[in-house]
């Protein structure tokens, strides 16, 4: 089968976070993210369910890991088929290459603009993205080419209001900007771009905004 890579596609628009200069900086990020017992508990947590979601839908074949970050998904990924990892940032890819070898092949691109054929993809993988777009039409781009490139399956995590966790961002002063939706806001934006919600799961229910949708292409 081809997947039809093409040139790398450089991005219009600034994105919400900036480049990792090398590839000590990627290291430095993979080592404190999840650090913290608390952090740590997150991450098992969204482990957990992705890993259930896969079994439970017969999710498998060929996937798109977009954006790969450090590749903190690909060895759950890869126990269900072949992953190509994409990020708009050229040192993660070199860090997924060089430190983990677990992508079939690996992808500079955006998802707004994927260098991949039409269907050529089993399952698009996107986490931890959409807190990041904070325009409408942002985020039905992105839905828009993931439906394009996927045969059946999107999973997508996107941070959905919750009263808790709005107030322990602006108690703790998070520096970083992130856009909640309501679960209508995204219903509806799931439906302008012709696709359709199957399952949805929030990591930590009433406490974390953080929720996780699989989104049927057909």
């Amino acid at each position: 089968m081809q997947i039809g890579l093409k040139l790398s596609i450089e991005s219009k628009r600034e994105m919400a976070y900036t480049h990792w200069k090398d590839i000590e900086q990627v290291e430095r990020y993979a080592e404190k993210r999840y650090r913290s017992w608390d952090q740590r508990w997150l991450n098992k947590r969204e482990q957990k369910i992705v890993t259930t979601l896969f079994k439970d839908y017969q999710l498998c074949g060929t996937i798109l890991d977009i954006p790969v970050g450090y590749g903190r998904f690909l060895p759950i990924l890869r126990e269900f088929g072949t992953v190509y990892a994409a990020d708009w940032g050229f040192m993660p890819l070199v860090y997924q290459e060089r430190k983990l070898g677990i992508a079939y092949g690996s992808v500079n691109g955006i998802a707004q603009f994927l260098p991949f054929k039409s269907q050529s993809i089993d399952v698009v993988f996107c986490f931890r993205l959409f807190q990041h777009m904070h325009e409408q039409e942002e985020r039905i781009a992105i839905l828009q080419e993931f439906k394009r490139v996927s045969r059946n399956w999107i999973v997508v995590s996107i941070y959905i209001k919750n009263p808790l966790h709005i107030l322990h961002r602006a108690v703790a002063k998070k520096p970083s900007r992130i856009t909640m939706l309501t679960r209508g806001d995204f219903k509806g934006e799931v439906s302008m771009s012709g696709l359709k919600i199957m399952q949805k799961q929030a990591v930590v229910p009433g406490f974390h905004a953080h929720n996780i949708y699989l989104i049927s292409t057909k």
